[in-house]
């Protein structure tokens, strides 16, 4: 039999991310969560391996991929996000969501783990009312080419 196949999946305490953990289950592939528990819930991490803490912890990183070596990929769906805070606290936001990212991706290379799947924010955001667009901006990419047939 091959080796067991693991992904770590930070955020793995939350909505999203448990929901990938249970599906990861389902596929035969173990899932390893990182989740603050700032807002994931320890229950959705019950009967997995759990570890509490920031994304952005080296040191914490480090042991994960020590006590876990079989962790082949990431799947990344740790963030902050609540309407409206991210407007009244913007630094905040950027600190917790951006720069944690770019740590992890540092630590993740750091122990080697290359593979990465990243979920984006959960948030929908639209246009303000008063949008300055008229038109589709120049740039908007037009429909995409067909791929050749193999």
């Amino acid at each position: 039999m091959g080796a067991e196949l693991k992904v770590l999946i930070t955020g793995g305490a939350g909505f999203i991310g448990s929901t990938v953990a249970s599906a990861c289950l389902d596929q035969g592939i173990t899932p390893v969560i990182l989740d603050s528990l700032v807002t994931g819930r320890r229950e959705f991490t019950e009967g997995r391996d759990f570890y509490q803490g920031d994304i952005a912890d080296g040191p914490l990183l480090d042991r994960i991929f020590a006590e876990h070596p079989e962790i082949s990929a990431t799947i990344h769906c740790a963030a902050l996000f609540a309407a409206p805070e991210p407007v009244s606290e913007p630094l905040h936001y950027y600190r917790e969501n951006m720069a944690g990212t770019v740590a992890l991706l540092e630590h993740l290379q750091r122990n080697g783990c290359g593979r990465l799947l990243f979920s984006s924010s959960a948030s929908i955001y639209t246009p303000a009312p008063t949008s300055p667009w008229t038109s589709p901006p120049s740039w908007t990419r037009s429909a995409p080419t067909p791929a050749p047939r193999c």
